[in-house]
Formats: structure tokens, sequence, C-alpha cells
């Protein structure tokens, strides 16, 4: 039990940073960053680049895809 819970720590603090990410890019408070609200954010944005990010292809950015995005160093943490 108690490594569940300093697992579930450790993961809260590494996630924080992603959830901080997103709140940075998205402008609309839905917690999903658009193409147009990354594409304010990052200079030389494409759509091409949005759709490698947007992994569900639903259009939107979560911060699941987010982070992996941040992870796999396709974009740097929005505020770096």
């Amino acid at each position: 039990m108690r490594r569940v819970a300093v697992g579930s720590i450790v993961a809260a603090l590494f996630a924080a940073p992603v959830f901080a990410s997103v709140a940075l890019l998205d402008t609309d408070g839905d917690s999903l960053v658009s193409f147009e609200e990354m594409s304010a954010v990052y200079e030389d944005f494409t759509e091409e680049d949005f759709a490698e990010i947007d992994t569900s292809g639903d259009g939107l950015v979560d911060e699941t895809e987010l982070a992996a995005a941040i992870e796999a160093e396709m974009i740097e943490a929005p505020g770096e």
C-alpha cells in the first residue's frame, strides 16, 4: 500500500508541469489545446506538426499528448 501511495505522489509531481503547460497554451479554458492555440505560442508551427502531436486525431491536444510531445522533444514545454 505504501508503494502505491509513493508512486501516486511521484506521478503527480511529474504530471504537474504538463497540466501547467496545458494551462499556458489553453486560452479558451477547455483544458485542451487547439492548433490555433499552439501556433500562437510556437513560431513556425504547422498543421502537420499538430497532427503528429494529436495522436487521437480529434483535432485537439490533451495533457497526455502534450506530455508525450514534450518528452519526445517534438516541442519545448511552454515557458521554456
